[in-house]
């Protein structure tokens, strides 16, 4: 009797061992996320942050998906590798593909990049994490050092080229911005068809980046958990030695409702001239970058000036559903105007057209869709 139960005790076990592994293998992967490294000076802070992914990067952390790396050193040398349990189970990095002579900011090797990692590691979803030097969407056409994202063997990407360089192909569940200054509604806006969620501050984020031993598990949640990712930034820098930092999430699928109603206030405010007479020292500050040639400012308190009562009301209305979650802490860091008292935080950035500015000004009208769906 107590064989015969013995074996069918044996039985279910086994049948219900086959059917979960059998269940996991046509499910496959949940989640493959992307992390796209243009290291330039920034290396040995980056480094860190790797070592701090691979500190956590359990399988039951990556939740069955898969966390894979391109690290590019320079315009001559980068690696793809992936970042996962061994044999021996310990967690560490699996080479995939060298790659020499090939450009991370090229619009053509992100592409490929990302083509081969979908390819390769087929998932359920996708999330892409983007790590360098960022600069909004300002242009090379006024400084050499002023592009929107990287900085590889003096160059950089455009904010348009950045956008070409993701696949239409592709939706990702989110785009994070680990570089300076990326949480622009200019940024956002040029970006929101390539994924569901856009996470990035628009100030500058201080070189330790973001805290991926706390926040890497959000990643590979069934549903990104997105307050997670946000609110643990703002809490590692709130309690950091250097507390300076904003973050925000976007909600794509709102931007379009967030430009119609901007470029109702603004047609109804004087235009392009309404812009010019605002009194731009008196709206909050979120980026003044090295070399760059202008502030950028805090998108809600520039409308707040603009705007009348009723106007403001409907503009938050739509702000709120666009910026999802938002965190500051009470100061940030401007590199041109150091520390920077944080009195109002709507989560984007924004740009006002200024007319001494003659030159950025005529490259945001040619090169922004923002600029194109809102005064046009």
């Amino acid at each position: 009797m107590k064989s015969k139960y013995f074996i069918y005790i044996l039985l279910t076990i086994l049948t219900f061992g086959s059917c979960t592994k059998e269940e996991f293998e046509e499910q496959g992967p949940k989640r493959t996320v992307l992390v796209y490294v243009v290291a330039s000076n920034l290396g040995s802070y980056i480094n860190k942050n790797i070592d701090s992914m691979i500190s956590v990067a359990t399988p039951k952390n990556l939740n069955g998906g898969n966390l894979i790396i391109y690290y590019s050193k320079s315009d001559k040398t980068a690696e793809l590798y992936q970042i996962k349990e061994g044999s021996n189970g310990v967690v560490t990095k699996h080479h995939i593909a060298d790659y020499t002579n090939q450009s991370a900011i090229d619009p053509e090797v992100m592409r490929n990049v990302i083509n081969k990692v979908v390819t390769d590691f087929p998932a359920e979803s996708y999330g892409m994490i983007f790590s360098s030097h960022g600069t909004s969407w300002l242009p090379s056409g006024y400084n050499k050092m002023l592009k929107s994202f990287g900085e590889e063997g003096g160059k950089n990407m455009e904010i348009y080229e950045l956008a070409e360089g993701i696949p239409d192909e592709y939706h990702f569940d989110f785009l994070l911005f680990d570089v300076c200054s990326m949480g622009g509604v200019e940024c956002v806006y040029e970006l929101k068809d390539k994924a569901d969620h856009i996470i990035a501050s628009p100030a500058e984020v201080i070189a330790a980046g973001f805290p991926y031993q706390t926040i890497l598990p959000y990643f590979f949640e069934k549903n990104v958990n997105l307050e997670g990712i946000a609110k643990g930034f703002y809490e590692f820098y709130k309690n950091n030695e250097s507390p300076y930092g904003c973050i925000a999430v976007t909600n794509t699928s709102e931007l379009d409702n967030l430009a119609a109603i901007t470029k109702e206030i603004i047609s109804a405010n004087g235009g392009e001239d309404g812009i010019y007479s605002l009194p731009l020292g008196e709206i909050q500050t979120l980026s003044y970058l090295p070399s760059a040639p202008t502030r950028l400012y805090d998108f809600s308190d520039l409308i707040k000036h603009l705007a009348t009562d009723e106007q403001y009301a409907r503009f938050t209305a739509c702000m709120d559903k666009a910026v999802t979650n938002r965190y500051s802490t009470d100061y940030i860091y401007c590199t041109k105007g150091g520390t920077t008292k944080v009195d109002t935080f709507s989560g984007l950035s924004i740009y006002p057209p200024q007319e001494k500015l003659t030159q950025l000004t005529d490259w945001y009208r040619n090169n922004t869709q923002w600029y194109k769906a809102v005064y046009k």
